[in-house]
């Protein structure tokens, strides 16, 4: 879904953060990029379907899932605000499934024309790099706590990476997409949060949940 609810300053300025370049190498991007829209659970790329473009989160979040040989889905990534997902430096083919995790915003860009820009831009090329490098090592980062924290631990995690400084977290998380984040069972996920409330480290309101102790639940997850 297309949308003009971005002008071009405010475009030219997100570009600027995202790739640290000057004015004039963020125009020259600017200039090849679209604004669209993702609306919460919608399927952006299909595991299996030609990727010719790149696309860059601005707002909300995109989770990337793998469909595997038993026919359940894995939550192999989550591509946050900054972060960048699609093909490059060539087209190919989506190796796991895009799906908005909540509302998204993100500025869309051919492979081809990023790749040019890349060859033309010492800013742009260098700004990819840092995009590209920051992003590996969330991914990894996520994998050593997938392999080293139990099932309850992960759901954990997730909640505290969901909950802002104030531990405020909104809008409220949607169980199942929870547990698959974390990579265990929906009863496992709302059997932990349950615990959670029991003891006191989390209440839930119809509008947010609150974590009443970020800390503790910082240790409950490790």
């Amino acid at each position: 879904m297309e949308s003009s609810l971005m002008d071009q300053a405010e475009r030219i300025s997100v570009v600027q953060a995202i790739f640290g370049c000057d004015t004039a190498e963020a125009e020259a991007l600017n200039a090849s990029l679209r604004f669209t829209t993702a609306e919460p659970s919608r399927t952006i790329a299909l595991q299996g379907d030609e990727s010719r473009d790149c696309q860059f989160v601005i707002a909300g979040s995109v989770g990337l899932r793998a469909l595997g040989s038993e026919g359940q889905y894995t939550q192999v990534a989550t591509v946050e605000p900054g972060e960048i997902f699609g093909s490059f430096p060539d087209a190919g083919t989506h190796s796991v499934e895009a799906v908005a995790q909540e509302a998204v915003e993100m500025l869309v860009i051919g492979t081809a024309q990023l790749r040019e820009l890349a060859r033309s831009h010492a800013a742009i090329a260098s700004g990819l790099a840092a995009l590209y490098a920051g992003q590996l090592a969330n991914v990894l980062g996520r994998l050593a706590a997938r392999v080293t924290l139990s099932a309850k631990g992960r759901v954990y995690s997730e909640l505290r990476d969901l909950a802002d400084g104030d531990g405020r977290i909104a809008p409220v998380p949607v169980v199942s997409a929870l547990a698959v984040q974390a990579q265990t069972s929906r009863e496992t996920a709302s059997r932990a949060i349950s615990q959670l409330e029991r003891r006191g480290v989390i209440e839930r309101a119809a509008s947010h949940w609150q974590v009443t102790s970020l800390r503790m639940l910082e240790e409950l997850a490790f």
